[in-house]
């Protein structure tokens, strides 16, 4: 080989690598725009999410604030009729007690 062929094919590869350099190049940057546009787009998505989970979690703790005290009132309500009448309190949660031990003496019975 003489020294013009091996400078053509060096000219050659330089040129050949660097149309590849800048394809590479415009690949990332390509690349960089997309996926900063994707994350503009998940941004405002996760904005919209956090909206509307406040809201939500908002009206949550507004219906939790309204059981807790509804069942205050209906707890006061039960502890008023047991001290008026105590000996039905008793006699009804031992009623209760032989109908719950009467059902799991069965089911177990019937599992055998």
């Amino acid at each position: 080989m003489t020294t013009k062929t091996i400078s053509h094919r060096s000219r050659s590869a330089s040129h050949s690598n660097g149309n590849r350099n800048g394809r590479l190049r415009t690949l990332i940057a390509g690349a960089k725009s997309t996926a900063s546009h994707v994350e503009d787009q998940a941004s405002d998505k996760l904005e919209g999410l956090k909206g509307r989970l406040s809201v939500g979690l908002s009206a949550v703790k507004v219906k939790a604030k309204s059981i807790a005290k509804a069942a205050r009132r209906q707890a006061g309500r039960a502890d008023e009729k047991i001290r008026a009448k105590p000996y039905h309190a008793m006699g009804i949660a031992a009623g209760l007690g032989v109908v719950a031990g009467f059902l799991i003496a069965r089911k177990r019975s019937a599992a055998r």
